[in-house]
């Protein structure tokens, strides 16, 4: 039997939370002897004070608590683990996700079949949706790539919840500052920079690297977090320009231009402002029609409230992306797409299908029939 080469992983966990017992389960993780393991625990929170019993496993543990003076955010923070580790790699865990004891074997084992691989991306298993809300977030595909490593052989990036680099491959690639401390875009951006480093090699998934993450906010509904996503998602195109293309404007972006119709209308041809919010409900109206199609093709058992929030989701998302780009006044970059998959092409509208093709049909024929009719 081939004897293991020795190597070494830098555990690195960015904690808000500050959560002990999932804490706990992260710090108990297994792992083979010829593996040396650092946990690198970066709490960003004020005022925490570990109790005795986490003091004790710190103490037995290779456990390096880091706490930040100020409030990082999740990213930098991860740079702040990611610079004081010297691992041959780097696994990164986020502080609510429930880890299996024999995590850290599966990746050992992974290190040591492909040891030239660019990094691994775990699967990430959200537990079976129990309300129409948590069932939309399925719907919309917006964890689908929590799941990519059950699905892909290879892909540009995973989700900062669980996967591990080989910090040789890393060479000076950070977490950019650019992005908000809430979050959003900051994981898809760091991995393609390191994708690029790296002969645009893609990462090698692991489904059996497996952990489980807890819903949010106890799966009601809530639109804060895709909206601070989006606002986050606007830097993507504008720090990679090589991965973005143009399409058809979506709602949000449409029904901006609506309201700037609106007002033109109003200061010049005001007898015709009534068709301004007649064609903005008609918009809505048809994104809904548009959402209850996708969705049921998903999920053919989703219902009408499934794809009513599927909708508002998805225009949660949009909209932080549209506000991110005005807020910086980046109006050039409205209607600009970004492949997160990684790939560089730079054909326009190349994503057209009948879905959206159908859509501004519709569109122009409510437009032209109100017009007609007013």
């Amino acid at each position: 039997m081939k004897e293991k080469v020795q190597t070494s992983i830098d555990v690195v966990v960015p904690s808000y939370r500050f959560n002990e017992k999932l804490l706990t389960l992260i710090l108990q993780l297994q792992h083979p002897d010829w593996v040396t393991v650092n946990f690198f625990i970066v709490v960003d929170q004020s005022g925490i004070k570990p109790s005795q019993e986490m003091n004790e496993l710190i103490k037995k543990t290779k456990t390096h608590l880091i706490f930040n003076e100020t409030n990082l955010g999740a990213a930098m923070s991860r740079n702040v683990g990611i610079r004081s580790g010297k691992g041959d790699w780097i696994l990164l865990l986020d502080d609510d996700v429930i880890v299996s004891p024999l995590l850290l074997n599966t990746y050992a084992d992974a290190v040591s079949a492909y040891p030239q691989e660019t990094g691994f991306i775990g699967f990430i298993e959200l537990p079976p949706p129990t309300t129409r809300f948590s069932k939309a977030i399925i719907a919309s595909g917006a964890m689908d790539i929590f799941s990519i490593a059950k699905r892909k052989d290879f892909f540009a990036w995973g989700a900062t919840a669980n996967i591990m680099i080989r910090r040789s491959a890393l060479g000076e690639v950070l977490f950019s500052p650019q992005f908000p401390k809430s979050g959003g875009g900051e994981d898809v951006d760091f991995f393609l920079r390191l994708r690029k480093r790296n002969n645009y090699r893609n990462l090698k998934t692991l489904p059996h690297a497996a952990v489980v993450h807890p819903w949010w906010n106890e799966e009601k509904p809530e639109y804060k977090k895709p909206f601070r996503y989006g606002l986050g998602n606007s830097w993507l195109g504008q720090l990679n320009k090589a991965h973005t293309y143009r399409d058809f404007l979506n709602t949000p972006e449409t029904l901006l231009l609506l309201i700037l119709a609106g007002i033109v209308i109003a200061l010049f041809c005001p007898v015709y402002l009534i068709t301004t919010p007649l064609i903005f409900a008609g918009v809505v109206i048809i994104e809904f029609i548009a959402n209850i199609i996708q969705t049921h093709k998903r999920q053919p058992q989703s219902g009408l409230q499934v794809a009513f929030y599927v909708m508002l989701l998805r225009l949660s998302q949009e909209t932080g992306v549209l506000w991110g780009k005005i807020l910086r006044g980046r109006f050039d970059l409205i209607g600009q797409r970004f492949h997160d998959d990684g790939t560089i092409r730079k054909i326009n509208f190349y994503r057209t299908n009948t879905y959206r093709i159908a859509k501004w049909i519709l569109y122009a024929a409510l437009a032209i029939l109100i017009w007609k009719f007013i």
